[in-house]
């Protein structure tokens, strides 16, 4: 069985962001494009951030392609979100408990909360069985 290559080398890291939203928490984790010292040009290759960085390129591609690994969710699934994100965020803290997936594009899930509208990976929801959802 063969896998299909998400990412290249060749690939901006503007494409790479557009490839899958998860790929700036990738880039961020390698201490890249977060602040000034660590800037990076979304022009440049992913290869030319590995090599003028010093990060390994097989270790960042890996950790790309990993994106594509991760749980999934698909429209219509009810989440709620982690108490450790709805506690750091204060203005979460009026939104509904439980929201619904409404969209998927790009590795990001558009997840509807009452009126709220947020974007997330996977991993920032919680899938719930509706059942356990009160009426």
């Amino acid at each position: 069985m063969s896998t299909v290559a998400h990412f290249s080398k060749d690939m901006t890291v503007e494409q790479a962001f557009k490839t899958h939203a998860g790929a700036r928490r990738v880039f961020a984790r390698f201490h890249l494009g977060g602040c000034s010292n660590c800037a990076i040009s979304e022009t440049e290759t992913i290869e030319q951030v590995s090599e003028g960085y010093g990060i390994p390129l097989g270790l960042l591609m890996d950790d790309l392609e990993k994106l594509f690994e991760q749980p999934s969710l698909d429209v219509g699934d009810v989440v709620k979100l982690p108490d450790e994100i709805r506690t750091k965020i204060p203005q979460l803290a009026t939104v509904p408990e439980f929201g619904r997936v409404t969209d998927f594009a790009a590795g990001a899930y558009t997840v509807e909360f009452g009126d709220v509208r947020l974007q997330g990976l996977a991993e920032d929801f919680i899938k719930v069985d509706p059942a356990t959802v009160p009426a």
